[in-house]
């Protein structure tokens, strides 16, 4: 079973979005089923769970940057509230990690994941990310 599909992710007009839109969701799918794995009593799944959890972080935290990047390059005006969301959602991700370090909780884990983490993905792409795709895109093509 995979949490979210291919399809499911919604398409923006930059090719580096929707790459790392889709390897976000992979990320999302495995530590889904690590999530299903560790509640079946796999303990290796449930050592794996917090190395993920830092490469969720990580690519998060570089994919936000590139974003970022190309709407400063850009001058796109609503910037500041784009870049607002993004260092909310690496605040919570970081909270995510150190509750899963302080108490494993895998109830918590799964809980955020489902009802937090995938629909605020395909929300923020849907939204913020095809916004500033177009205004980017637009930018690109009156420039060349």
């Amino acid at each position: 079973m995979t949490l979210l599909k291919r399809e499911q992710i919604p398409t923006v007009g930059l090719d580096f979005m929707n790459h790392d839109h889709q390897a976000a969701a992979e990320q999302i799918n495995q530590l889904d089923q690590l999530i299903r794995q560790t509640r079946q009593g796999d303990k290796e799944s449930q050592q794996q769970i917090e190395p993920l959890l830092k490469e969720i972080y990580a690519h998060s935290e570089h994919h936000f940057a590139h974003e970022e990047a190309e709407m400063v390059r850009v001058n796109f005006p609503a910037y500041e509230c784009h870049k607002g969301e993004h260092e909310r959602v690496l605040e919570e991700l970081n909270q995510v990690l150190l509750q899963w370090q302080n108490n494993q909780d895998i109830e918590q884990l799964d809980d955020f994941l489902n009802t937090t983490l995938c629909h605020w993905l395909i929300n923020h792409i849907s939204t913020m990310d095809s916004v500033t795709a177009m205004f980017v895109g637009r930018y690109d093509h009156a420039v060349a």
